[in-house]
């Protein structure tokens, strides 16, 4: 069976446009509560100041203010509609497609499904050899630096007056320790 012939999937499109949706009204709708609240609360704080002195500029402010959140709400308002429609769209789209073809074969969808287990196998194991080659190179690479190092130590433990006595027994007991460990390992 051809796999090639069977249409896209814009269901899961969708779906991802229904939850934004969704998920856009709500938040709206929470806003306009709460500019409802903040409105009413501005406007039972105004009226228990009776001594507050107007600037000429503070009732033109707060109407800006106001005008920015009824515009701004009726802008969110007008995306909501046009995404609801957007998936209203989709949705007609989608059941014009589907209704028109046949369910498909068990053994498509079992093949597709083995297809895709399969591909994703052999990536996975094909990058842990990879993974596991440079990871053994890099283990590699420190074990002949740790060499050298213990070399170069006991290089310059032979230049007489180059340490202290207290600095040079210790150095003088982890060389050796060191030398014994990469003679056993080498």
């Amino acid at each position: 069976m051809a796999a090639a012939a069977l249409p896209p999937l814009p269901s899961a499109r969708a779906k991802e446009l229904e939850s934004r949706a969704s998920a856009l009204s709500r938040r709206h709708a929470s806003t306009d509560y709460d500019d409802k609240n903040i409105d009413a609360n501005d406007q039972n704080a105004q009226s228990e100041q009776t001594e507050v002195v107007e600037k000429p500029y503070s009732s033109l402010y707060e109407k800006n203010i106001q005008s920015n959140r009824k515009a701004s709400t009726l802008a969110a308002e007008q995306q909501h509609r046009e995404r609801m429609e957007q998936i209203e769209m989709l949705h007609q789209k989608e059941q014009k497609v589907f209704d028109q073809l046949p369910p498909l074969d068990p053994t498509v969808t079992c093949d597709a499904i083995h297809q895709y287990l399969s591909t994703t196998s052999q990536f996975l194991n094909s990058y842990i050899a990879d993974a596991n080659a440079s990871l053994e190179g890099t283990s590699h690479k420190l074990s002949v630096l740790e060499k050298q190092m213990s070399l170069l130590e006991s290089k310059l433990e032979s230049i007489p007056g180059l340490f202290s006595e207290d600095e040079e027994q210790s150095v003088n007991a982890t060389d050796q320790d060191n030398i014994i460990d990469n003679v056993a390992e080498g």
